[in-house]
């Protein structure tokens, strides 16, 4: 399994949105794992975006970081 790691501190969400759309779409076929970094002392905007509300025919499921909830994993397809 491949691994990409995207680090999403600083974006608005419109902007780490279109961040991981490009990822997303630039990763290899096959089976992937992004690591996302998004934070969560500073908010959740950006960690509720990542896990609750963004989409991609390609992901397979996505996943808190149970041991640092300033990161997710999302599984391409």
């Amino acid at each position: 399994m491949r691994i990409i790691t995207v680090d999403l501190h600083g974006m608005t969400k419109d902007e780490a949105r279109n961040k991981l759309v490009l990822t997303i779409r630039n990763a290899p076929q096959g089976s992937v794992e992004l690591r996302v970094t998004h934070g969560c002392n500073n908010g959740n905007v950006l960690q509720q975006m990542v896990r609750k509300e963004f989409r991609s025919p390609r992901i397979d499921y996505i996943q808190p970081v149970l041991s640092n909830d300033g990161q997710t994993l999302i599984f391409l397809k």
